[in-house]
């Protein structure tokens, strides 16, 4: 191919994917928008194969490659799991392609200097020759010519860095398969933040399975000397990816076993941790040996006490588990994901090993109860009973994700049956870490979300629907346990409603004063006995509705 046909060629192709890609729209479907981002990531790759190295890596043709790769950064955004793996994939299999560019150009740049050597070989072969017959006959002992200098060709570091790669691509799918199943097939439920905008627990967003890919690779490349020894030594650094992955596949226990472990013992380090920073304020008894300090809670919560260093102490290094979780936390202050502090790292260890079908069995029996008792008088004492038994049948973290997937997945179970659920725990966050914790947040994230909604102005229909399960978890959460989280919420109401308009402050007053009258209703069922709570759902539906023929009138206003 002429230089002029490749450098055509190459703009032609990476010009055609640019385009694909910027014409992506999410309302022609997820099948539609895997095909474009097919397609354009081929041409990229056939790009990478065949083009002329040098000029990818510069210019014109290294930006059009950098955009292609900032598009499906943006592509994660879509929230799908099998989208997001597939753009995943494709970016990886980009970036080592970028990454292989130095290598071809250094292959083809040897092969146009091949035909040249040969001319020279017989010269060059004379000379060595006839100056290893001086040397061997003592000659005038003259030193060897300096254009004779040994070269000694330097091992690479690290010289499994495929090995790696594919190591990490299959972790990463493990725990992909894990959390679908979590997830679960089925579509979030109606009593779903996700209906109204607000982010879903952690667990179910894929701003996490992205987070774990990280979790992972810093697990794995900091473990690397056991995984030489486990793994890596019974790998060919020379071969293809293909035979590399014919041997990783009999080395899966053992890979899985350096991840288990290492989310386990950030487990234990966070616990060690926490154990400090709440004895912070104790005395301390006088010990030779200094204890080891740092951990996630120290640091974050701020509460581990600094003691006098040796003498020429080294500085303690960072763990690799403090890195990750620094980058779990960059993810919540920019709203991606409510992350609770009380979560342990153990608890993936657990889901990396948890039982598929057993997990699925048990949601589909207590799902199957609830739709079987749905409308009955005896519905929650079914479900209740059901979830009774499942805890007593399976061990904590089984039951804690059990919990979560009848949160989240659409079935006939409410925040109520939920909240049923773990008050059978005492709402213990130490026992349930992940699920109370959501329980909490709820108040406080909906009354947040609608001064949102108040200030973009939002469509009718979603803010009613924000307001509908704000005052469902009020009705619902438990009276006692929740009430910092049912303040705050009516605080945060009060401070953001200033910041309104005084039409949509008017909104915002009314909805104080229906969160007083609920919860004054509440409290008085609970001292005398009473069932109130039909009433109290039906003065909630009312108040709602002449908040909303309010809100209609001003929003069509601010539309004009």
């Amino acid at each position: 191919m002429s230089e002029e046909k490749q450098k055509d060629y190459e703009k032609v192709e990476l010009t055609s994917a640019m385009t694909e890609l910027s014409s992506l729209n999410p309302a022609e479907g997820k099948a539609a928008m895997m095909s474009q981002v097919d397609r354009a990531a081929l041409r990229v790759l056939k790009t990478l194969r065949e083009g002329d190295p040098d000029t990818l890596q510069k210019g014109t043709h290294l930006s059009q490659i950098k955009f292609v790769m900032e598009i499906m950064e943006q592509c994660k955004e879509f929230r799908d799991g099998q989208f997001t793996r597939l753009v995943r994939q494709h970016a990886e299999d980009i970036m080592s392609g970028l990454e292989n560019l130095p290598k071809r150009s250094k292959e083809l740049k040897e092969e146009k200097k091949r035909k040249a050597e040969e001319a020279k070989e017989a010269a060059s072969q004379a000379k060595s020759e006839d100056r290893a017959r001086k040397i061997a006959s003592g000659g005038d002992g003259s030193p060897i010519d300096e254009e004779e200098e040994e070269i000694e060709e330097k091992e690479p570091e690290f010289q499994y860095e495929l090995a790696e790669k594919l190591c990490i691509q299959s972790v990463v799918r493990h725990y992909d398969s894990k959390l679908d199943v979590l997830r679960s097939v089925q579509l979030y439920g109606r009593h779903s933040t996700v209906d109204v905008g607000i982010p879903p627990h952690f667990l179910y967003t894929i701003e996490f399975s992205v987070l774990i890919e990280d979790a992972i690779r810093a697990l794995i490349m900091g473990s690397r000397d056991i995984m030489t020894r486990r793994v890596y030594n019974d790998t060919d650094p020379d071969a293809d990816e293909e035979a590399i992955r014919k041997v990783l596949r009999d080395k899966t226990r053992p890979l899985l076993d350096v991840v288990e472990s290492g989310f386990g013992g950030w487990g234990t380090s966070q616990i060690e941790a926490e154990k400090r920073a709440k004895q912070g304020d104790e005395p301390k008894k006088k010990v030779k040996k200094e204890k080891k300090g740092g951990g996630l809670f120290s640091k974050l919560l701020g509460k581990e006490k600094k003691e006098a260093a040796p003498k020429k102490a080294k500085k303690a290094e960072r763990e690799a588990w403090e890195d990750v979780m620094d980058i779990f936390q960059v993810s919540q202050d920019k709203g991606e994901i409510f992350f609770p502090k009380t979560f342990n790292f153990s608890i993936l260890k657990y889901l990396s090993g948890m039982r598929e079908k057993a997990f699925q069995g048990e949601v589909d029996r207590i799902i199957q109860i609830a739709e079987q008792a749905q409308g009955g008088s005896t519905a929650k004492g079914a479900v209740a009973r059901a979830l009774e038994q499942s805890f007593k049948n399976n061990d904590q973290n089984f039951f804690e994700l059990l919990i979560l997937n009848l949160l989240y997945t659409k079935n006939s179970i409410g925040l109520d049956e939920v909240q049923t659920a773990c008050m059978g725990q005492k709402l213990d966050a130490s026992r349930l870490p992940l699920s109370v914790p959501e329980l909490g947040r709820r108040p406080v994230t909906y009354a947040e979300q609608i001064i949102k909604l108040l200030k973009q102005p939002a469509e009718p229909r979603v803010l009613k629907n924000c307001l509908e399960f704000f005052f469902e978890s009020i009705l619902v959460l438990h009276l006692i346990k929740f009430e910092k989280e049912f303040k705050n919420a009516q605080t945060h109401l009060e401070t953001e409603k200033e910041n309104l308009s005084k039409p949509l402050q008017g909104v915002a007053d009314g909805v104080l004063g229906l969160i007083d009258r609920v919860l004054f209703a509440r409290q008085q069922a609970r001292e005398t006995g009473e069932d109130t709570s039909m009433h109290t759902k039906d003065t909630i539906h009312h108040t709602i509705g002449k908040f909303m023929d309010a809100y209609e009138n001003m929003y069509e206003k601010m539309k004009k």
